[in-house]
């Protein structure tokens, strides 16, 4: 074997090297993960990658689909989407979570992208809530991670069905996003003074992380109402509806 032919197969060999490290790279996932479908929402997008598309999830997480339909290959389109994350799938793209889609749909709301990130983390962790879930709740709530078990089960505890109402958002840029929602909770064992349903308001920060968007602060309405009575109540709700079409955002993007 001569000199030249030597060199090339040294130089073909470490082109395959190359290739496969960075297909390993690609198909990295969370095992606990594989085969377990969840729902997203997100914005296509057509990265310098000739003949590819990837969708950015409103988690802030890059996703790559190995089959989305043609009519949704448009650059800058939203859309909804049931996803399962793939293992052992060969990829060359190194450009997020390889996944499998199904009941895809485009989203016509003319929400706002900052809001609609907002809405999909603050609906997450009231949904830590409602399954009493601190691991859940800690995966996306930075803050939340200084509490132990027992403290999140003796508040959780207290309540039920937590729905967010509404969203305002006051300040955003691609790694920050901050504002301000209503949430209302039904107490347990407890009365307010209209009936078990309790309205709650609360001030947030989310930060862009390499995992996806996080909850890094929380707080108080510096003019939220000592008590909030049932017209306080009804006018909150009157103003979702008018803005959102709902007055519980956890059906806004339902309908496939």
């Amino acid at each position: 074997m001569n000199t030249i032919t030597k060199r090339c197969l040294c130089l073909f060999s470490i082109l395959m090297l190359t290739v496969f490290s960075h297909t390993a790279l690609a198909v990295a996932a969370d095992p606990s993960q594989v085969n377990t479908t969840f729902h997203m929402t997100g914005q296509v997008t057509a990265p310098n990658i000739q003949g590819f598309y990837g969708i950015i999830g409103d988690d802030g997480v890059k996703y790559q689909p190995i089959n989305l339909p043609r009519k949704f290959k448009k650059d800058g389109l939203i859309i909804q989407f049931d996803a399962k994350l793939k293992a052992n799938t060969m990829s060359t793209f190194q450009w997020g979570k390889i996944v499998e889609l199904s009941n895809v749909a485009k989203i016509t709301s003319s929400i706002a992208p900052e809001e609609r990130k907002a809405i999909h983390l603050l609906l997450k962790r009231l949904d830590s809530f409602n399954t009493k879930d601190l691991e859940k709740l800690q995966e996306i709530d930075i803050v939340s991670r200084q509490l132990t078990k027992e403290q999140f089960d003796n508040w959780v505890t207290k309540y039920d069905h937590f729905t967010l109402l509404y969203v305002d958002i006051s300040d955003a840029d691609s790694t920050s996003i901050t504002g301000s929602c209503y949430y209302t909770r039904e107490l347990v064992n407890g009365m307010t003074l209209h009936g078990n349903t309790d309205l709650a308001a609360m001030t947030f920060t989310l930060s862009q992380t390499s995992s996806g968007w996080k909850l890094t602060e929380s707080g108080s309405l510096s003019n939220q109402p000592i008590q909030y009575s049932a017209d306080t109540l009804a006018a909150l709700k009157e103003k979702s509806v008018k803005k959102y079409n709902t007055d519980n955002l956890a059906t806004l993007w339902q309908g496939i």
